[in-house]
């Protein structure tokens, strides 16, 4: 008994049909998932509003002080890939925000902004702060991460305790830092065992 190995398309009669259909259908499904995408996008945008004049400004003076600052990363995502808005889209409204000041739509890069931060943050380097934390939301970072970042930067942005240590905003980050990092609390050796702390505990 004998048999040809060249019996693929008379064994399976419709294999080369749908081997050559096959990329129509990739690209079929590709276009629905962008299109399903764009959707979803534009329906966050919608249900919400954009900023003012005036909170513009505020929010381009605190990504421009981030920039001097060095953070020039976290600049041109907020300045070029961002997209700032004052009210919770519907997305937002389902879920309660555990941040007062902002909450970041990943991977829509929409970055709602809460009354909070042009409130109770008292200067542009409090909202440069917060900008970096929802920058870091912007590259997919996790809330751990994203205070942490902060926490460990803030000398260098010139956010401190000696600057701002007692301001509403940055006793609040302070505690939420605590809470989602605590390992960077376990310093005996400083200033309220802070171990990104320069200032040293008194004995």
């Amino acid at each position: 008994m004998s048999f040809s190995v060249d019996n693929t398309t008379t064994s399976f009669p419709h294999l080369r049909d749908l081997i050559r259909a096959l990329p129509e259908k990739i690209c079929t499904y590709l276009l629905i998932g962008i299109l399903t995408l764009l959707i979803f996008y534009l329906s966050l945008i919608t249900t919400s509003q954009p900023l003012s004049s005036s909170e513009s400004q505020s929010v381009a003076r605190a990504i421009s002080l981030l920039e001097q600052k060095g953070f020039r990363g976290e600049a041109f995502l907020l300045r070029n890939v961002a997209t700032f808005r004052r009210w919770d889209n519907w997305l937002n409204e389902l879920a309660e925000s555990e941040n007062a000041y902002a909450a970041t739509n990943f991977p829509f890069e929409i970055i709602t902004l809460y009354p909070d931060f042009f409130e109770k943050a008292v200067d542009d380097t409090e909202r440069a702060m917060i900008l970096l934390h929802e920058a870091q939301h912007l590259k997919g970072a996790s809330e751990k991460t994203a205070y942490e970042t902060v926490w460990r930067n803030r000398t260098k942005l010139g956010w401190t305790l000696i600057s701002h240590g007692v301001t509403e905003t940055y006793v609040t980050i302070e505690l939420q830092t605590r809470e989602h990092s605590p390992e960077l609390f376990t310093c005996s050796k400083n200033l309220w065992n802070d171990c990104t702390e320069s200032l040293l505990a008194r004995k």
